[in-house]
């Protein structure tokens, strides 16, 4: 038996941009840059006071998703990620009472614990909202999965690597259906100052605009800007969709994976592991570079990654590197670290879909050490075959996915 295809055929998205994905994918076209001082807790506790968190509404979302004692018992975290599965569930028109529920598996990316600030707190709810399998197993009871659920947890990779196990489940014929993703939030005064402490976040100056901060490929970048959201795909078997005349949103090859073995915080000079890794997806795809017409960029807007992946870029792509469209969505909806490859693989199936690229906002005057096309300020409209979303975290633990059109 040959290889099995995979296909994408349902999504959900929330971010900074939208509680959902219309208004998400709408918002990032729009121009819209929802960075402001922090509400979720006291931005005069930390030096980086900027980030972007979910707007008005997302409390009431919960609220009607989720019941008041099944609330307390998750994280903010895991909260996204059970309403985005839900959301993936209904976009896909997936009967759930019909199918087989053991066939049906779960693979969520997440930080583990969602980062919670230690507390006093003496009842089991701290315990069950820091359970590192929580995401997962949540989703699987509250919508009636059977199938195998499980939690990856590899930094801003772990929504790439969700998608890599979920491939492999149905791949090896466990399952027929597999909702996998990513969703975190960290958004809390312990951990934004942490990631201050390791000079990763940027700092305002005095009278700086908030929506300007997160600036990838700017030549006066200095640092990602903190974001919270999720983002879920429902994956399945090519027989699986076919049976029930699913809508293909799109086709997902077996992702790229990859750990550089270099330092925990800086990419491997160069961008050689994320140069492999990007490899790895093309020839697990089948494709040449010069296939691929849009990459969506893990661009965090500090100073190393930028440079290194710009140069991963050009040594994996060749002449065709300056002829490829290059983007980060970061500059809109921040850097949602475990949820980053949840959201931005949504995002790119999405300018696939819909033939429009999603501009790399704020980026007014490019570094002058950066040399590719990276779509700045406005979205470009452009047929797409293949786009690649790569998705780069510390540890060197690298996952690149790419999904081809269907028709």
């Amino acid at each position: 038996m040959g290889e099995r295809r995979v296909f994408v055929t349902g999504m959900g998205l929330m971010t900074g941009l939208g509680l959902d994905m219309k208004s998400t994918w709408e918002g990032i076209l729009r121009g819209d840059r929802p960075a402001g001082r922090f509400t979720l807790f006291d931005p005069s506790e930390v030096d980086a006071p900027v980030g972007v968190e979910l707007p008005d509404g997302a409390d009431d979302l919960f609220k009607k998703h989720i019941k008041p004692r099944s609330r307390k018992q998750m994280t903010r975290g895991t909260r996204m990620s059970l309403v985005c599965a839900a959301m993936a569930i209904e976009d896909s028109g997936l009967d759930v009472k019909t199918v087989d529920r053991q066939r049906i598996g779960v693979v969520a990316g997440a930080t583990g614990t969602g980062y919670a600030p230690p507390t006093n707190e003496r009842d089991g709810n701290r315990i069950l909202r820091n359970m590192a399998s929580s995401p997962a197993a949540w989703i699987s009871l509250k919508l009636g999965f059977l199938g195998p659920s499980s939690v990856v947890s590899s930094a801003c990779s772990s929504g790439t690597y969700a998608l890599h196990a979920a491939w492999m489940l149905i791949q090896s014929g466990e399952c027929d259906v597999v909702v996998a993703g990513a969703a975190d939030s960290t958004l809390n005064a312990l951990d934004v100052q942490g990631f201050c402490d390791l000079m990763a976040l940027a700092v305002p100056d005095d009278g700086e605009d908030p929506r300007t901060l997160s600036r990838p490929f700017h030549k006066d970048r200095k640092g990602f800007v903190m974001g919270e959201g999720g983002g879920m795909m429902v994956l399945e078997s090519e027989e699986s969709a076919r049976a029930r005349g699913a809508r293909i949103r799109a086709l997902l090859h077996r992702p790229g994976l990859s750990s550089e073995g270099y330092n925990i915080l800086s990419p491997e000079p160069g961008g050689t592991g994320m140069a492999r890794t990007m490899s790895l997806a093309l020839d697990a795809a089948g494709l040449k570079p010069g296939n691929i017409g849009y990459v969506n960029a893990h661009g965090t807007s500090t100073q190393l990654n930028d440079l290194y992946e710009t140069q991963a870029i050009k040594a994996v792509f060749g002449d065709h590197a300056h002829s490829l469209a290059v983007s980060s969505t970061k500059a809109a909806h921040g850097h949602c670290l475990a949820a980053a490859a949840g959201v931005e693989t949504v995002l790119s199936v999405l300018a696939l879909e819909n033939g429009v690229i999603p501009p790399t906002l704020n980026l007014t005057e490019v570094d002058s050490e950066l040399d590719l096309d990276y779509v700045p300020l406005s979205p470009r409209e452009q047929r797409l075959d293949h786009v690649m979303c790569n998705s780069f975290a510390f540890g060197g633990q690298n996952g690149v996915s790419i999904f081809s059109r269907y028709e």
